[in-house]
């Protein structure tokens, strides 16, 4: 599997998860450890940077 097949992939479960979470009752914590886990796979760059852990975003992040 090539980068591209690999963040298309990638992508389209985001996109089920999305819809999944949206429309079932889903378990929050699954929905919660899985999302982050998928969105890490993808290439760097590619999602705005994440404020540390506990951190609300603030003007400065986006």
């Amino acid at each position: 599997m090539d980068a591209d097949e690999d963040f298309a992939r990638t992508a389209s479960l985001l996109g089920a998860l999305d819809l999944y979470e949206r429309r079932y009752e889903t378990d929050a914590e699954f929905i919660a450890v899985l999302a982050p886990a998928l969105a890490l796979s993808l290439p760097p760059g590619f999602l705005p940077p994440m404020p540390p852990r506990g951190d609300e975003p603030g003007e400065g992040w986006w």
